[in-house]
């Protein structure tokens, strides 16, 4: 069986550490803000004290070593299976949803953190709330920040229905988030973006960007289970383009893993809106160079989605799309990142 030992020896800057986690293998010093992680603490289940110690991370959202392809988006040869039973699919869907958060929150510690970034050569992680309905986990992020002001910038996270959310989105600017981040697919298969709307405009007039998950997977179009697949679909790059149509058009939104397989698409969106972004996290080598050919690099964010994925994958893949352009990768790397947050 093919194993990570045998794939690393065919991939630059990758390596692996003394736990079997992949890790940037570059000599040079890099300055580096990645712009899209997460921690235990502000994902939407019961939160866990990121100073917990000893949960090592397992991620599961990393392809099989027998699947990998790291030159297309989210590094899986595979399109994503779906049971001819609707009800079956959604169930194991939502088991493997739950047991990737699970695996977010007893790793995204403290520990596990800052060891990723020294390894990865990672100066700031700007990390990402999850709230929902029920659970604002904003405080959470800002008090990362407090803790260690050096290594963290926060966003918010405020759910569109939430009735107090333009006065929260003041609020947390005062305290020091820099953005607001959602992941709403309870919106989005309703079909009903009302309240989104609404929100985007309160985070315009509070100037403050938004970075949304944008884009799907590759899915089998033959398979039969039309709940799960539409759950999979509701994350899909044109909902989001077509919602920046009511919107100013200094309006700041930023496209969460470039729209994963819907890349070129994203890059469409960048031509039409000229203060849009895309963030890489799980693109590939070859999706980055389209859209460094496409849009050029100064809307263009190194993101790594940790800890669902090590942040040395897509670094790897920013660093061998830019061997030939020195300044879209610093632009791409930390230089987009401090003019977008005020740095």
């Amino acid at each position: 069986m093919f194993t990570k030992k045998e794939l690393i020896q065919y991939e630059k800057y990758l390596k692996l550490n003394e736990l079997g986690d992949f890790v940037l293998d570059y000599d040079d010093k890099l300055e580096i803000i990645d712009f899209h992680t997460h921690m235990c603490n502000i994902l939407p289940l019961k939160p866990i004290d990121p100073n917990t110690k000893g949960n090592n991370l397992k991620y599961p959202t990393v392809p099989s070593i027998e699947n990998i392809d790291f030159s297309i988006p989210y590094w899986t040869r595979e399109d994503a299976p779906i049971s001819r039973n609707g009800f079956l699919s959604l169930i194991k869907y939502l088991l493997n949803a739950y047991s990737i958060v699970q695996d977010m929150m007893k790793g995204g510690n403290y520990s596990n953190c800052f060891r990723s970034q020294e390894e990865n050569q990672i100066g700031i992680n700007v990390v990402l709330p999850l709230s929902t309905k029920k659970r604002d986990c904003s405080q959470e992020a800002l008090r990362i920040v407090k803790d260690y002001p050096d290594r963290f910038i926060a966003f918010c996270s405020v759910h569109p229905d939430d009735l107090e959310a333009k006065a929260k989105i003041v609020k947390y600017k005062a305290l020091g988030a820099k953005g607001l981040k959602l992941k709403i697919s309870d919106i989005e298969l309703k079909n009903d973006f009302r309240s989104l709307i609404n929100l985007f405009k309160a985070c315009h007039e509070a100037e403050l960007p938004i970075l949304l998950h944008t884009g799907t997977i590759a899915v089998n179009q033959n398979s039969g289970s039309r709940l799960c697949k539409k759950l999979l679909m509701s994350t899909r790059v044109e909902i989001f383009g077509h919602l920046l149509e009511y919107m100013p058009r200094d309006f700041v939104f930023i496209f969460g893993h470039s729209g994963v397989s819907e890349y070129k698409l994203v890059a469409e969106y960048l031509k039409k809106f000229p203060a849009s972004y895309a963030e890489l996290s799980s693109q590939s080598q070859d999706s980055i160079k389209y859209l460094i050919d496409e849009v050029g690099y100064e809307r263009l964010l190194f993101g790594s989605d940790w800890p669902a994925l090590p942040q040395a994958i897509t670094l790897s893949r920013v660093l061998i799309a830019t061997e030939e352009n020195k300044e879209a990768r610093d632009y791409i790397l930390n230089k987009n990142a401090k003019r977008l947050l005020n740095l």
